[in-house]
């Protein structure tokens, strides 16, 4: 048990700036996905009351937004990853 105690006290979740940055970062993708899919299930739920107009520009919304979580969330996190290289690389 105290090892377990040890392990969990020993994993940096808001140790610092940085990580407390990251985190946030981590909360602001995670609210932006449950808003995508929020949206995803208005829009299947009501799909058989629209116009097929409005049907097609919520899924063309959708998937542009989806476009966007992807290709933010992945420059987020090769940002963050060249940030640590060139942390390791000045620290050798």
């Amino acid at each position: 048990m105290n090892a377990l105690k040890k392990k969990v006290q020993s994993i940096p979740l808001f140790q610092s700036r940085e990580h407390f940055f990251y985190r946030l970062q981590q909360l602001l993708i995670l609210i932006l996905h449950l808003v995508l899919l929020k949206w995803i299930y208005y829009v299947l739920t009501n799909s058989g009351h629209l116009k097929m107009s409005h049907v097609l520009y919520h899924f063309l919304g959708m998937s542009a937004f989806g476009a966007f979580l992807i290709r933010g969330t992945a420059w987020w996190a090769n940002r963050h990853y060249q940030k640590e290289l060139k942390k390791h690389e000045l620290g050798e």
